[in-house]
């Protein structure tokens, strides 16, 4: 429990120092989006059949596929353009390394004002578990590439964040992360952005139960 308060806690300031750099007019938005994530993750609640991976549940070994919904709030103005905000899907497919570690390679599309690019990335993912929640840093980089243009309006990227995650099955959960993007193609084209995910993620191999021979939950 005294974890789970720590870790809550972080997280709070984690999220009101990213509100804070974002521009007023776009506070209240991003105020109410995170009120409305937090309902959806307090409402899924476990019953007796499903599975709880704190303390005596983890994950185990095995592939895993990550769809999310992504939205994005620039933070500050740039004289390239596509600064204001961006939102799009991605899919990650990667391997559950152990118990904490995750690695897999993303690809998706994202909409900006004026044009549409796809991000080529690496996720890495590290969990903990605590009572009720699995809390996890995360870090993408890759690039961002422009269908129509490919040489010059292409750029890389570098979005480290943090997330909680719920299991609603044996093998899907339900994660909300939020993180800060950095863009860019050089260093007079930089743009950031305070981003969100909600996504669904699929285990091939359910939750393992923390006994000797490994015995998996019915």
């Amino acid at each position: 429990m005294r974890d789970l308060l720590a870790f809550t806690g972080l997280f709070s300031i984690f999220i009101v120092t990213l509100i804070i750099r974002v521009k007023s007019v776009k506070r209240s938005l991003l105020t109410g989006f995170l009120v409305v994530i937090s309902a959806i993750l307090s409402y899924s609640q476990y019953n007796t059949f499903a599975v709880n991976p704190s303390f005596k549940y983890f994950a185990s070994p095995g592939f895993v596929n990550i769809s999310e919904l992504n939205a994005a709030i620039g933070t500050e103005d740039s004289i390239t353009g596509n600064a204001k905000y961006y939102f799009g899907l991605t899919n990650v497919f990667g391997y559950q390394i152990n118990r904490n570690f995750f690695g897999g390679a993303g690809t998706g599309c994202f909409i900006y004002e004026n044009t549409l690019l796809v991000p080529v990335y690496l996720e890495y993912k590290y969990s903990m578990y605590l009572m009720g929640i699995t809390p996890f840093l995360y870090t993408d980089a890759g690039a961002l590439i422009d269908p129509t243009d490919f040489y010059d309006e292409s750029k890389i990227f570098i979005n480290p964040g943090a997330g909680v995650s719920r299991t609603l099955s044996p093998r899907l959960e339900i994660n909300f992360s939020a993180g800060f993007m950095v863009q860019s193609r050089s260093s007079l084209s930089r743009v950031t952005y305070i981003n969100f995910k909600l996504g669904i993620s699929y285990r091939k191999n359910a939750f393992r139960y923390f006994m000797p021979h490994n015995i998996y939950p019915e």
